[in-house]
């Protein structure tokens, strides 16, 4: 008996010393100011009647999370972009729809963008035009949104190409939804997407402790691709993408295939009707990239039993727009051959690298394709 009340003494004990030490760690992290903020940035973002939700005009911030930390600033129209005067004859319009992608604010100023690496590129090698490449992303648009901001905003630019920047990993479901994302109390709030109980807690902890900050940091900087391969999948919900795969795909992916093609039909009609050229551009996920992060994805999510093909969203829209004469870049090749880290760790958007080297592709692209 002595012991068994040595052992929940000591125990105890120990207890107690570890909360005083995070305690401690807390308020001195704290005190020191050491660890770099984090949460959502608020009043960037305002209602709208036919969107839902738009960027705010003139909106200055910045834009945090643990990989990195970037200025915002929109202009008086509400987009991550320069003021533009009326369109001049020697002016070359091209604008950028998409999403978060496009939008480009996940460490990266708005030159370092993939959309002004084309534009730089484009004027470089320019004898008389003045190329102006128009940051329209939103961060979660689905191509629905984005088509309804190319006839009612997007028009007014006069574009001469417009690029509709279409992200595999969740423009099929942001298509087949509506009200999914809403503007609360100046911040942009999600309706729908239901987040893992692990991701849950991860998020309560980042907001709440800085001392979890600067742990999590620190493993990122020493660890991040143990992580990044390992452990990202078990944080974050993997069960919509690894249903895309699928080469039977269920009635709800199926459907949202046909209806981004509707959309996509839409889209083509309309710049079709005005005669503006019009490019796809598929952004790939972060594991369909890297092989490494591929085999760990496949490990995480298939038994043997089931068939899956991981280019199928890419086929898909490479085989509607061969359907319907439309231009189309896809990324996935040439990303894949340059065997780089061209994603953040845990935040699986392009960072630096991967935004100079996306902008090298398009620019590439276009020009092979008469486009520019």
């Amino acid at each position: 008996m002595p012991k068994s009340r040595n052992l929940t003494a000591n125990i105890l004990l120990l207890a107690i010393t570890i909360l005083i030490f995070l305690v401690f760690f807390e308020y001195a992290v704290r005190f020191l100011g050491i660890a770099s903020g984090y949460g959502p940035t608020r009043y960037m973002y305002q209602k709208d009647e036919l969107l839902d939700y738009r960027m705010a005009p003139n909106f200055n911030g910045k834009f945090i999370r643990q990989e990195f930390e970037v200025d915002i600033a929109t202009n008086s129209l509400g987009l991550r972009d320069v003021e533009y005067s009326a369109k001049t004859k020697n002016d070359f319009r091209i604008l950028a729809l998409g999403d978060s992608f496009t939008w480009g604010a996940y460490g990266t100023t708005l030159d370092q963008t993939f959309i002004k690496v084309l534009e730089k590129k484009s004027n470089e090698n320019s004898n008389s035009l003045n190329y102006q490449v128009i940051n329209a992303g939103v961060p979660g648009y689905g191509t629905d949104q984005q088509l309804v901001y190319l006839e009612n905003d997007g028009s007014e630019f006069k574009p001469d190409l417009v690029i509709l920047n279409f992200f595999v990993g969740n423009d099929f479901l942001d298509n087949s939804q509506s009200g999914e994302l809403t503007v609360k109390d100046g911040f942009l709030f999600t309706n729908k997407i239901r987040l893992k109980m692990s991701e849950r807690i991860r998020t309560f902890l980042l907001l709440k402790f800085h001392s979890y900050r600067i742990v999590e940091k620190g493993a990122i900087n020493i660890f991040g691709n143990f992580i990044q391969s390992r452990l990202r999948g078990k944080l974050q919900n993997e069960a919509y993408e690894s249903e895309l795969f699928l080469k039977l795909a269920s009635n709800d992916i199926g459907d949202q295939f046909t209806k981004t093609k509707e959309i996509l039909n839409d889209m083509n009609f309309y710049l079709n009707s005005r005669k503006i050229k019009f490019v796809v551009v598929i952004i790939p996920l972060d594991y369909q990239v890297d092989e490494n992060l591929r085999q760990s994805f496949i490990k995480n999510n298939y038994n043997q039993d089931q068939e899956f093909d991981i280019e199928q969203p890419q086929k898909i829209i490479n085989d509607w727009a061969l359907q319907n004469n439309v231009d189309v870049i896809d990324l996935l090749p040439e990303l894949r051959a340059l065997d780089d880290d061209l994603y953040w760790k845990l935040n699986a958007h392009f960072n630096v690298k991967g935004n100079e080297a996306v902008g090298a592709i398009i620019y590439g692209e276009l020009i092979e394709k008469g486009l520019i």
